[in-house]
């Protein structure tokens, strides 16, 4: 709309609404009162849309454009019904506007079969653009989610015109929705060899390999974008995080620095600079990132958990455990943190700080099963040989697969002389493992000679 255009409908605006607060007399035809209606109906106006069409009735009775727009008003309040039935007492109603909005209320209804056979029945109009029609109803359905009856007329309006852009984009969006990824695919470079300097185009590829885990792909895709757009800051980001998983850890530090120019928000940037670091081990560096997060944000927790992880590697203990505590102030529903304090207890032989630790981490979430046995092991080696098992137990019905549980439950059950149970479950280690009689026999050497007639050890 121009500044006269706009200047224009203030001033139509303005009379209305001194019109319907009395205070001054007017008139108004079918477009003003059209106009009307749409402003209000966008600002979500409901009401008042309602009102505006009324009064145009009452000045314009059986105005088709005003019925149209009431019906327009009863779908937006969800009354699909009434808009319908409105619509189809208009004798005059099958013009391309009055059948799209039938249609988009049928498919409201869920009544596909009927809104499949108006739209057949108005592309058969030779008169009007093909592909544009196909698209029209094509969003229809997208807004309902229905990407299959989408994809139908996308088709159509593709083989009336194969070089329409906005079919093709929404071609590209339909399959990535319904994982037809190849198709996908072949549709984003038939954009692309229609505009080559599409970036929206290149990045859009991008995503599809990322998703497909093809990280070489998606990061040649995202460098397409980047060099047509050099302002595209999500290429760059998103062209980090593929050379991440690409294991490309230098490089990806170099993006997230290109993308951390870009943005305000940095301190999640620098945090992916500190993993990219960690997985390098360097530590000093990822401490440093880790830091410079914190600079912009002091209560990230993934700055703060990195920070505790990086000092558990240097072995710098206690400052991990004073790092995780400051963490808990802004996380205190993270079992995760209290596991890693934990471990720095374990790592000072301070085991009963290292218990109140783990059970803190349990107290949060119980069905943790590695600090299950975490806390296990610390009472097996207390000697604490009926708590141990207890944690044991709780590991195995949480899942009769973690790593080991069999040896240990055998190596417990050993400890309280409970010699047949301790034999069955290290028959079941060993089955799963043929170290495993060697390990029990490290941990329990008195019970080589009990049960070397049944299992002999593994060694070699």
């Amino acid at each position: 709309m121009n500044m006269s255009a706009e200047g224009n409908f203030e001033d139509i605006l303005q009379r209305y609404e001194q019109y319907i607060s009395k205070q001054e007399k007017g008139y108004f035809d079918v477009e003003e009162l059209e106009q009307i209606a749409d402003y209000y109906l966008w600002k979500g106006r409901t009401k008042d849309s309602s009102k505006a069409i009324d009064l145009g009735l009452k000045i314009h009775p059986g105005s088709a454009a005003l019925l149209t727009k009431r019906a327009k008003i009863y779908t937006a309040m969800g009354q699909y019904d009434k808009a319908l039935q409105l619509l189809n007492q208009r004798p005059d109603g099958n013009d391309i506007e009055t059948s799209l909005l039938k249609g988009e209320i049928l498919i409201l209804l869920n009544r596909y079969t009927e809104s499949d056979r108006l739209f057949t029945s108005i592309l058969q109009d030779n008169t009007i653009e093909i592909d544009s029609l196909c698209l029209d109803i094509a969003y229809l359905y997208l807004t309902s989610q229905a990407f299959d009856r989408s994809l139908k007329y996308l088709h159509k309006g593709i083989l009336f015109n194969p070089k329409n852009i906005d079919i093709l984009f929404e071609l590209a969006f339909c399959y990535e929705q319904t994982a037809q990824y190849e198709k996908c695919i072949e549709t984003h470079n038939r954009i692309i060899d229609l505009r080559p300097y599409s970036g929206e185009t290149w990045f859009n590829l991008g995503q599809v390999y990322f998703m497909l885990h093809n990280y070489e792909k998606a990061i040649e895709a995202y460098d397409y974008a980047s060099i047509i757009n050099e302002n595209d800051s999500g290429a760059f980001l998103q062209k980090a995080h593929a050379f991440f998983q690409s294991e490309r850890y230098e490089e990806a530090i170099d993006s997230y620095r290109n993308y951390a120019a870009m943005t305000e928000y940095k301190s999640a940037v620098f945090v992916y600079i500190g993993e990219c670091y960690e997985k390098l081990e360097q530590f000093d560096n990822a401490l440093h990132s880790y830091q410079e997060s914190l600079s912009f944000d002091e209560t990230n927790i993934e700055a703060l958990t990195g920070i505790v992880i990086c000092y558990l590697e240097k072995e710098a203990y206690r400052k991990s455990v004073n790092y995780a505590l400051k963490a808990l102030e802004f996380s205190p529903d993270s079992s995760e943190l209290w596991v890693y304090i934990a471990e720095a207890y374990l790592n000072l032989d301070e085991a009963e700080n290292a218990i109140a630790a783990y059970k803190s981490a349990l107290d949060i979430n119980p069905e943790q099963e590695d600090t299950l046995i975490a806390l296990a092991n610390i009472h097996l080696e207390l000697k604490e040989y009926n708590l141990s098992l207890e944690y044991y137990l709780k590991a195995f019905e949480l899942d009769q697969e973690a790593e080991n549980i069999h040896l240990l439950l055998a190596a417990n059950y050993f400890k309280l002389n409970q010699l047949d149970t301790s034999l069955l479950f290290l028959e079941d280690a060993v089955k799963k493992d043929p170290n495993a009689s060697s390990l029990f026999f490290d941990i329990c050497p008195e019970a080589e000679k009990q049960f070397e007639q049944f299992i002999k050890p593994n060694k070699p």
